[in-house]
């Protein structure tokens, strides 16, 4: 059954306004279903609390792929800081295509098709001064369709236009730079090719 979402991150602006199908709503108290693949770091379920952190050792951010094709994908979730430096969300296609980073005082959204080595700095296409305070709960919602990225982190917000991030989605992921970040009323609404 498809629900009608009308995507508009703020009032000056919307991604698009189509039928997006509700793709996922994790209850966060059994185990995630096999489209959710946990590549790196620790992540933990624990009373409708998804607990991650890196592994100093694996010298990466704990990453956790939804393989789920979306061209068009809004995220919404919960976040608390439990020690951790960073939380990111993007998408993928044959590499990295774009991404937002959220540390404690800044939220960017990034190209990352300037990948270099193996090393992914990006580009940074919009950026946002904000606040987030550790051991409190935040709210994110991060949206993506053809060359176009959007997110909204409590009152801040990014968006932003790239040729870059009109590349063919094959996944969105979640990841964790250092120990811990608690996620929670993870939902996923898209429109699959």
């Amino acid at each position: 059954m498809k629900y009608a979402l009308f995507l508009s991150l703020f009032c000056t602006s919307s991604l698009l306004a189509q039928e997006l199908t509700p793709i996922a709503s994790p209850d966060l108290k059994s185990p995630l279903p096999s489209e959710w693949v946990m590549r790196q770091g620790t992540w933990e379920i624990k009373d409708g609390v998804l607990i991650a952190s890196e592994i100093p050792e694996q010298k990466h951010a704990a990453v956790l792929w939804h393989e789920v094709a979306l061209q068009t994908g809004v995220v919404e979730c919960e976040f608390l800081f439990d020690g951790a430096r960073g939380f990111l969300l993007g998408c993928d296609g044959g590499k990295h295509i774009g991404r937002i980073t959220i540390n404690s005082t800044e939220i960017r959204l990034i190209d990352d098709s300037t990948e270099v080595k193996g090393k992914s700095p990006g580009t940074i296409l919009a950026s946002a001064k904000t606040e987030v305070k550790p051991g409190e709960w935040h709210k994110l919602r991060f949206e993506w369709s053809g060359e176009r990225m959007a997110a909204k982190l409590d009152d801040a917000q990014v968006e932003a236009s790239n040729v870059n991030l009109g590349v063919k989605k094959s996944r969105w992921w979640i990841a964790v730079s250092g120990a811990a970040v608690k996620i929670r009323n993870v939902t996923v609404f898209g429109a699959q090719p």
